[in-house]
């Protein structure tokens, strides 16, 4: 019998994307659930939470989420000082107006409450942008103050508008610097895709970051490392996983080459992209992706406890939390299949895998 990673319970973080995203959980007919509704989805996710000894909840001011979270503890009776609340800002919602349009994928937007209907993602990273999002949070979540805020998404916004440091980033951190002096905000954080990014965030606003939330797969490992050693190293701050199911690709069970047009990243899949995971897929084999998936993030904390603090795991259906928090746990890969996986360069060889 394998020994379970000892991982405490406070190591886990629920992300609360789908409160807003959805979509819904298919009914038992098979036919789409619809929109997100607070009691049918989130009061039962929430308990889910809960009952696995989860207090901190994850979400930003683009998830359209933290409304749905607030009124899921307020029926379920927890005060929101009970646990601890992040977000994120710079990415908020606007009008779809002007030219504006949705970067969210469709497949993203099937199952957002109809009050978030006509309303786009826009970019706003002046102090007083931030002071009303991360306001915003608060009010919708219920507590007193923030346990961290993240600026969210700086690459996909140079990606998507343009970026300039000067006057899209710098403002928002001293915001948040003067917010965590005064109490409001514990920590400032980082939540990003793309790992180069937190490397750069370092070097310009060295001893700012407490926390670097990165869009996690194993396929980012030999970057993630490269960020542990920059942690160990210093100005300390800690590394939090952002999901390891996000984005679908790790959840297949058929070959990516061949299936159905899927997520990566929150983007659909291109032909590198399903080229790459169809090469785990294959040296997988009888492993499942999601088991390969939690078994190197329950490796990770287990290995870098001062570093690895967080891992952020989502859904709409609380068989599946239990199940992802049990895998982070308990996965196992065979020695082969880790020894194919560092020789094709997938996995990097120092990567500890026991």
């Amino acid at each position: 019998m394998p020994v379970p990673r000892e991982i405490p319970a406070d190591r886990f973080a629920f992300g609360c994307h789908r409160f807003g995203f959805g979509p819904a959980p298919k009914l038992p007919n098979g036919e789409s659930g619809g929109e997100v509704d607070i009691e049918r989805h989130v009061v039962p996710m929430v308990r889910a939470a809960l009952d696995l000894g989860i207090r901190t909840f994850d979400s930003a001011v683009l998830y359209r989420a933290t409304l749905q979270l607030g009124r899921a503890l307020e029926i379920l009776g927890v005060p929101p000082g009970e646990i601890r609340f992040q977000t994120k800002c710079l990415r908020y919602l606007g009008l779809a107006t002007g030219g504006a349009v949705e970067h969210q994928p469709e497949a993203l937007l099937q199952g957002i409450p109809a009050r978030y209907h006509g309303l786009t993602d826009r970019w706003d990273p002046s102090p007083a942008g931030i002071e009303q999002q991360i306001c915003r949070e608060r009010i919708e979540f219920g507590g007193g103050n923030l346990y961290g805020v993240a600026l969210h998404d700086s690459p996909d916004m140079e990606k998507q508008v343009g970026l300039n440091w000067e006057t899209d980033v710098r403002p928002a951190v001293r915001f948040l610097e003067g917010t965590k002096a005064s109490g409001f905000v514990e920590r400032i954080g980082l939540g990003v895709k793309v790992p180069a990014f937190i490397h750069r965030f370092i070097a310009e606003e060295p001893g700012s970051l407490d926390y670097a939330g990165l869009t996690f797969c194993p396929a980012i490992l030999g970057d993630l490392l490269g960020i542990i050693q920059a942690a160990q190293r210093g100005p300390k701050f800690e590394v939090t996983l952002m999901g390891i199911n996000y984005g679908q690709a790790f959840t297949l069970t058929e070959d990516p080459a061949t299936a159905p047009p899927f997520l990566y990243n929150y983007e659909m899949a291109n032909d590198a992209e399903r080229a790459l995971m169809s090469q785990y897929f294959r040296i997988c084999g009888s492993t499942p992706l999601l088991h390969l998936a939690a078994a190197v993030a329950g490796l990770l904390v287990v290995h870098f406890p001062d570093v690895m603090t967080q891992v952020v795991t989502s859904s709409m259906t609380p068989a599946r939390l239990y199940e992802t928090v049990k895998l982070i746990r308990e996965a196992e890969v065979p020695a082969p299949v880790w020894r194919e996986l560092k020789e094709a360069g997938l996995i990097p060889r120092e990567f500890p895998t026991t």
